[in-house]
């Protein structure tokens, strides 16, 4: 198994930017891209009423695919990228896929800079940070 990059994307222009971060990356490392998106579980009893369990969950990859096909074409032809989808809440799904894949490290584009515990980050890096099996490169 090669040394695996994982790297969030949700389709925002700082998760863009980590995607071109880690393509510079692999370039000189040869290092394995994945790409990652989490979509939100939403098991709200209108959501599943109104919607359908099913057609929410198709939507819901639907969307997925949309956003990994953006990053997936910043990826360079020569770069070794595989990309994949989860659902559940995302600082988890993250870390869960990063241990799963034994990631030499996690890269994530930061937004939404809001103040927690005394830090200017976004929960959902807080959260990663805290509990990544390996190291977390924040790219603003």
């Amino acid at each position: 198994m090669s040394d695996i990059l994982l790297v969030t994307v949700d389709g925002s222009p700082q998760s863009l930017k980590a995607i071109d971060y880690a393509v510079k990356l692999a370039h000189t490392s040869g290092f394995t891209i994945e790409l990652l998106h989490v979509q939100s579980k939403i098991n709200t009893h209108y959501a599943n009423k109104k919607i359908g369990k099913k057609q929410l969950l198709e939507y819901k990859k639907e969307e997925a695919i949309k956003i990994l096909d953006m990053g997936r074409k910043r990826v360079d032809k020569g770069i070794n990228m595989r990309v994949k989808w989860r659902l559940g809440i995302t600082s988890r799904e993250i870390c869960d896929e990063a241990d799963k894949v034994e990631a030499i490290g996690i890269i994530m584009g930061v937004k939404n800079m809001g103040k927690v515990k005394g830090r200017l980050l976004g929960s959902t890096c807080y959260s990663v940070i805290r509990n990544a099996p390996c190291p977390v490169m924040l790219v603003s």
